[in-house]
Parts: C-alpha cells; sequence; structure tokens
C-alpha cells in the first residue's frame, strides 16, 4: 500500500503543511490539538490554548447557535457537522472558519478541519449591503428590474417590480403571459411589435398602462434591451420599469389646464401675451381686434408690436422690455397708446410680470393688455367737463370780486356814517331806553361790513404778498387759535405735520384759508367730533388736508361747492369756502375733495415752485 513505511513524524509534518485549520477537542470542546495553520490563522499558539475552549473564544452572537448545534449532535447522535462561525484572534479581531466536524463516539473526541472564509463572507456582506442599497434605492425611484430567457424560458423581476405591479412572491411566479394579462388592452400590441422587431435597435423606450390586481391602472415608462447569439437570435431580455403614474396624472391635469387656459384666454378681450427668452411664443386672438393686426403677422415680425407704440411713449415702454432679464423686477404696468394700420390710436394698459420655476429661476415674462380707450376718453370727457366747471366758477367769482370792488366803496362810505350816528344816539341819556335796539343795529352794520370783506377777497386782482415760507409752520402758528375755538365748540383739533417744501406763500391768505376750511368742517360735525389738519409731500405736491368727521357732501352738493353766495347753513352767507377757492386759485393751486358717509377731506395742492 502506499501509506506504508511512514511514521507519525511524516503525519505530523504533513498537518504542519496543510492550509486547512485543523483542531482536535474532547466533548466538552477542550483543546487537545492544533496544528500550525491553526495558529497561524487565530495567533494562539498550542500551549496558550492548552485548558480553553473553542467556546471561549466564540463571536457572543454565535454562541446560542453553537449550543444548539452541540444539543443537536448529543440528542441525534450525528457523526458529521458543517459550521460557519466567528472566532476572535489573538490580534482582536474576528475572522470567519468553515468547520467540517467528525464526532468518534468511542473516543468521545471531536475532528474538526476549518477554512479562513473571513475575506468571502466580507465579499458576501458588501454584496448584501450593496443589493440592499440597490433594492432602497429601487424602492425610492419606483423602479423595477427584470429579465426574460428566451432560451430557457426562465423569468426574473425584483422585489420593486412585484410591488409596483401590486403582487406578492407568494402569489405570483414571474412569467411573461402572467405580464402580458395585465397590461392594459390598448398597449398589448405596443409590447408585442417590439419583440417582433428587435433589430431597430438595441434599446427601446416604452410608455404603457398596466392593471393591477386591484383593477387601479398605473402608467410605467420601460427601457428595453437584449442580448443575442451569434447568430442574432435575441436570447435575453432585460429592462427597468418606473412607475411614473403621478407624472402621467400630472401631465393629463396640466393638459386639462392648459386647454381651459386656452379656451379663457381665447375668448377675452383682454391681449394675453407670453414672451421666454427674449421671443414672443403666444399672443391671444384679441390682439387682431385690438391692435388692428394678424396675429399670425406679430409671430413673422415681432418687432412690430414695438413699432406700434406712440413715438412719445415708445421710449418709457421700450425700457421696460430692456429690463425683462432683471429678476428683481416685479410687476410692470404702465399706459401708453399705439397706432394702428387704419391711423386711429389706441390706449393700452400694459400689466407685465416674471413667472420663476421651484428654484428662483426666471423662465417667461406674461403680459396683458387692456384696451382702455373708452375709459381714456371718458375721462378727458369728464376732465373737460370739470375744467368748464372750474372756470366758470372762477369767472363768477372774478365777476363778484369785480362787483365788490367797485361797489365796496359806495356802500361802506355811508354805512360808516349810518354807524357813527348810532353810536352818537346812544350816547344821549333821553336814547338810553334805545340801546339795546342800537346796539342790534350796530351788530348788523359790523356783519355787513365783514361780509364787504370777505366779498372783496374774491376779487381777481387783488394784491398778494408771496414770501418764501413753509406751510407747516404757518399751521402751527394759528393751530392755538384754531384749537381755542374747537374747545368752545366742542370739538377735537388735532394736527399730523411732516416736513414740506418751503413755497412762495401769503400768510395772511393762508391763515384765512386755514381758519376757512376748518370752520367748515366743524359746522358739519356734531359735539365730540374731530378736525384733523395735515401737511404732506405727493410727488412733487406740496398738501394741506383738513378733514372732518361729518356725514359727507351730497352729490348735488358738491357740483356747487365754492359758489358765492351758496349755503347749506341757516346762518351761512356762502362765501367762506368761494374765498378758499379764491385764495388757491391765487397761489396757482388747486382743491381736491374725498367725502363720504364718514367724513369728508378738502385737499390744497400747492405746486413746487421753488
Amino acid at each position: 500500500m502506499c501509506n506504508e513505511g511512514l511514521s507519525n513524524e511524516h503525519y505530523k509534518k504533513i498537518l504542519s503543511i496543510t492550509p486547512e485549520l485543523l483542531c482536535i477537542s474532547d466533548m466538552h470542546g477542550q483543546f487537545r490539538y492544533v496544528n500550525s495553520a491553526f495558529e497561524e490563522v487565530l495567533g494562539y499558539t498550542a500551549e496558550e490554548l492548552r485548558g480553553s475552549t473553542l467556546y471561549s473564544i466564540l463571536h457572543p452572537e454565535d454562541k446560542e447557535a453553537a449550543t444548539n448545534s452541540i444539543k443537536s449532535l448529543l440528542i441525534n447522535k450525528q457523526d458529521r457537522l458543517s459550521i460557519e462561525r466567528r472566532y476572535l484572534c489573538k490580534e482582536g479581531i474576528y475572522k470567519w472558519i468553515a468547520w467540517e466536524i467528525t464526532i468518534d463516539w468511542t473516543e468521545e473526541l471531536v475532528y474538526s478541519s476549518g477554512r479562513n472564509i473571513t475575506d468571502k463572507k466580507k465579499t458576501e456582506e458588501a454584496e448584501r449591503k450593496a443589493k440592499e442599497r440597490l433594492e432602497e434605492a429601487q424602492e425610492f425611484a419606483k423602479l423595477g428590474y427584470w429579465e426574460f430567457n428566451t432560451i430557457t424560458g426562465e423569468n426574473y423581476w425584483s422585489d420593486e417590480l412585484i410591488r409596483i405591479c401590486g403582487l406578492t412572491r407568494d402569489e405570483f411566479a414571474p412569467n411573461f403571459d402572467a405580464f402580458m394579462q395585465m397590461v392594459h388592452p390598448d398597449d398589448k400590441n405596443l409590447i408585442i411589435n417590439t419583440m417582433k422587431e428587435p433589430l431597430k435597435g438595441k434599446e427601446y423606450e416604452l410608455e404603457l398602462r398596466l392593471i393591477r390586481s386591484d383593477n387601479e391602472t398605473i402608467w410605467l415608462s420601460e427601457r428595453v434591451k437584449y442580448d443575442q447569439d451569434p447568430s442574432g437570435k435575441v436570447v435575453r431580455w432585460y429592462g427597468v420599469v418606473q412607475d411614473i403614474s403621478l407624472r402621467k396624472l400630472n401631465e393629463i391635469k396640466l393638459k386639462e389646464s392648459e386647454t381651459k387656459f386656452k379656451e379663457l384666454v381665447e375668448n377675452l378681450r383682454e391681449v394675453i401675451w407670453i414672451r421666454q427668452g427674449g421671443n414672443l411664443v403666444y399672443i391671444s386672438p384679441a390682439y387682431e381686434q385690438v391692435w388692428g393686426r394678424t396675429c399670425q403677422s406679430l409671430y413673422e415680425n415681432p418687432q412690430s408690436f414695438i413699432d406700434s407704440i406712440h413715438p412719445e411713449d415708445k421710449e418709457r415702454i421700450l425700457q421696460a422690455f430692456i429690463n425683462d432679464h432683471d429678476i428683481n423686477q416685479d410687476l410692470f404696468e404702465d399706459q401708453y397708446r399705439i397706432r394702428r394700420p387704419d391711423g386711429t390710436e389706441r390706449w393700452i394698459w400694459l400689466r407685465k410680470f416674471p413667472i420663476f420655476d421651484n428654484h428662483g429661476k426666471l423662465i417667461r415674462h406674461v403680459g396683458i393688455c387692456y384696451d382702455v380707450t373708452k375709459i381714456k376718453e371718458y375721462e378727458e370727457e369728464v376732465l373737460k367737463n370739470k375744467m368748464e366747471k372750474e372756470m366758470a366758477r372762477l369767472e363768477r367769482l372774478s365777476l363778484v370780486g369785480e362787483m365788490a370792488a367797485g361797489i365796496g366803496h359806495e356802500v361802506r362810505n355811508p354805512m360808516t356814517t349810518v354807524r357813527g350816528f348810532l353810536q352818537l344816539l346812544s350816547s344821549k341819556e333821553d336814547c338810553f331806553k334805545y340801546n339795546e335796539f342800537f346796539k342790534l343795529m350796530i351788530d348788523e352794520l359790523d356783519r355787513a361790513n365783514s361780509i364787504i370783506t370777505e366779498f372783496l377777497s374774491l376779487a381777481k386782482d387783488r394784491v398778494v404778498e408771496l414770501e418764501v415760507q413753509s406751510l407747516k409752520e404757518i399751521v402751527q402758528d394759528i393751530f392755538p387759535l384754531i384749537q381755542a375755538d374747537g374747545l368752545v365748540s366742542e370739538k377735537n383739533i388735532v394736527m399730523d405735520l411732516e416736513e414740506v417744501a418751503k413755497i412762495p406763500l401769503d400768510k395772511k391768505e393762508i391763515l384765512q384759508l386755514i381758519l376757512n376750511l376748518v370752520q367748515n368742517g366743524s359746522q358739519a360735525m356734531l359735539p365730540g367730533g374731530t378736525i384733523k389738519i395735515r401737511t404732506f409731500m405727493d410727488n412733487e405736491e406740496i398738501v394741506l388736508a383738513v378733514s372732518d368727521e361729518g356725514s359727507g357732501i351730497p352729490p348735488q352738493v358738491l357740483e356747487k361747492i365754492g359758489t358765492p353766495f351758496f349755503t347749506t347753513k341757516e346762518n351761512g352767507t356762502g362765501l367762506g369756502l368761494a374765498v378758499c377757492y379764491s385764495i388757491v386759485a391765487r397761489h396757482n393751486a388747486k382743491i381736491d375733495i374725498d367725502t363720504g358717509s364718514k367724513g369728508t377731506t378738502f385737499f390744497v395742492r400747492f405746486k413746487n415752485l421753488t
């Protein structure tokens, strides 16, 4: 026999050079023998292992399994066992050892032959983690994978593909026929034709519908590839599948929204346009009605949109389009004129605003153009009528003023004489009993004289002494007097004065203006009401505003405000506001009135001529 003549030394030498880990232990796991490979792999010498057991260097997580294996061996009297366990090396790390174990029940010894499979286990663990990450990624992206071997008929579906289709591995065995049963009837030919003509390309992209087991219809996007044998026959199909139901649903909603938008926009009188990347991409049909040109002509020559703008407005509007790239520009609106091919002009109110994507990037501009020609014509007519009324009112004021200047002297002289004789008679002892009557007559003469004074202030050619000064300071100067009058009439007087530019003013006349406006507001309120006096800048205008909390001015009265001798008050002369309008006219200013059920505000607007 070939083994004859070998000594124990020969066997020991063979055991020492074999790469396998060899170990002999008793039934309690105590070491009886370890070879050199054992010492080299785990780092312990045979001497260091004397008296210890394999169990003592076993990984804690493997001890329960090891205990169960020993119990199984003892109960079943097995002779052989294959296990994989982790053991603590002398250097402090764990290594995987795959053992083939043989039991000698007669001698009660355990013979073990092991291999270091640590690298293999690391590879398996890396592959397992990679597979887990892949499955997680597929689940996150709703991306499934499949393969079909045309030679063997073998099918493979990933877990995510199973889930996408609403199935479980327990109830479904992947196969082509079962898949085709789930494909929407309208999409079956798409699959069949693709597989019939595989030579047109190495990759296909399909979108199809699938009817799941719960009858829900889903949309899938599929990328398909195939392998061929040397003869050109397809031997393997494989591909990735993604659930795009949400995207498709959004596309359908977007399409429906676009259809509704188009239906709405194309029936509006307003002109809607969209510019993207500096190019016109849409103009609504209303453009043809307003501009008098076809939409097609604008697409062919976008410059005609700018060319149609009135020369006096072009530079201003053109600048707004030049600034399209400015991402800080928000809503832009302005009014301008256009010239139509037939020579007529239209007024356009433009509102233009930017559209940004989810990342704040400017993607387009949308504009709305309203034809406001009729509104402009109406405004011009209203302004014309207002100016005509203002001219008529000023002419009446002028006429009254001229009359006052002409007759004031002739009336005042006799009145002065009469007043003097009444004072003389009232001092006579035998007339004392008539003093009450004399006082009444003198008071009425004084009242008539004050009316004549107001009358004279209406004169157009009245001399004003203009001096550059602050409107705010004039209000502050007269405020104590106004406040005192307010206390008597139980009215609150408050100020809200901002700094304003200094302008040429006649202080006496402005004081009279403020007094008259405050008195007019005070008479319109019940006790407890508040008069508010303000000064502020409005663009280039200096504004004096006097507000009350009365019940407002009726429209029929508002039209006659400022007309001499027109009054709604029982004891009024109708000259207070007429004087205000005269003073304002002599200062090249104007009066605006804002009235409502909660009160009235007179705005006196002075031009900044400094």
